[in-house]
């Protein structure tokens, strides 16, 4: 049976999960607080899961939209539960344990998609976005895009890099390959998704970011990283998800983030995809015990947080 990420995990659109009873516009996440000049700090605000907020120089980029709260947060597939691979997963409702913390849409400028699994783009995220929003998205998950009603894509592949002007520099974007399992069969099977390499600049200040997908540290990904050079900040997709059904792991843990991390050189982790939703079995504790603080920065902060990087 050919599976790809279109029809193995995902739950199709015509059920919806239950609305969420949270407001999504929250000011305390629509502008986050900066220190010394403004053109020369990256604001990320984590909103759960793999949803950030990032600000730089006014231009504000959304990442994997999930809204969804409560019991029926979302509905998708489990790839915790055992199941016949010739058949595929069960879908059902998943929960959400954190409140979302709110989200000013008018605010966002632009959305970055690193595949479509609905704990990466929920179907609250699917009502509640502007269709006209303007969305970086793989070239596996534009149709399924498109099929939503957005239509605003820029449709971007491994390797591919496009850059943004903003009042006072720019960002660009490039696109990383991302390795949903480290199996070669189950990574095919759950087709091609995107990391991505971000970097922000004025005049001659600048910061480099790693935002990861669901992905592992194999070597096509570690390769088209480091041409890249040193990250300074990796933001890395956890939860080591899967490792109990039949497809395995197939989110990083937290030795997966560390093996990264000593390759990439020892950058600031940003750890994110924990703790938000039951389906992340590995907590984000384990990173925090097995990391060698006298060679490494974990940046922990909470949900609905913002940290500032300048």
């Amino acid at each position: 049976m050919k599976t790809d990420r279109r029809n193995f995990l995902l739950s199709g659109s015509a059920v919806m999960a239950a609305t969420a009873t949270g407001m999504l516009v929250n000011s305390s996440t629509s502008a986050a607080a900066t220190t010394g000049n403004a053109s020369q700090t990256v604001d990320i605000s984590w909103l759960g899961g793999a949803t950030m907020l990032i600000d730089f120089d006014g231009h504000r980029i959304l990442t994997d939209p999930t809204f969804g709260e409560g019991e029926q947060a979302y509905f998708m597939a489990d790839p915790n539960e055992m199941f016949d691979l010739a058949k595929g997963p069960n879908a059902r409702d998943h929960a959400r344990t954190t409140p979302f913390p709110g989200l000013d849409l008018s605010s966002v400028d632009l959305m970055i998609i690193s595949h479509m699994h609905e704990d990466h783009f929920d179907q609250l995220a699917e009502k509640s976005l502007p269709k006209s929003l303007r969305t970086i998205v793989p070239t596996n998950d534009a149709e399924n895009l498109a099929g939503k009603g957005f239509q605003n894509q820029m449709i971007m592949d491994w390797g591919q890099s496009t850059t943004i002007t903003t009042k006072n520099g720019q960002i660009t974007v490039t696109v990383i390959p991302a390795h949903h399992s480290p199996n070669p069969q189950v990574n095919a099977m759950l087709g091609k998704g995107n990391g991505y390499w971000l970097t922000f600049e004025t005049g001659d200040w600048r910061k480099d970011i790693y935002w990861t997908g669901d992905t592992f540290p194999t070597d096509e990904v570690m390769a088209a990283v480091k041409t890249h050079g040193i990250p300074d900040i990796l933001i890395p997709h956890m939860g080591a998800v899967g490792t109990t059904g039949p497809l395995g792991q197939i989110s990083m843990g937290a030795e997966q983030v560390l093996q990264m991390a000593d390759t990439l050189g020892q950058p600031n982790i940003l750890p994110i995809h924990h703790s938000t939703y039951p389906l992340y079995l590995e907590p984000v504790s384990r990173l925090i015990e097995q990391t060698d603080f006298a060679q490494t920065r974990i940046d922990l902060i909470a949900e609905g947080s913002t940290i500032a990087y300048s």
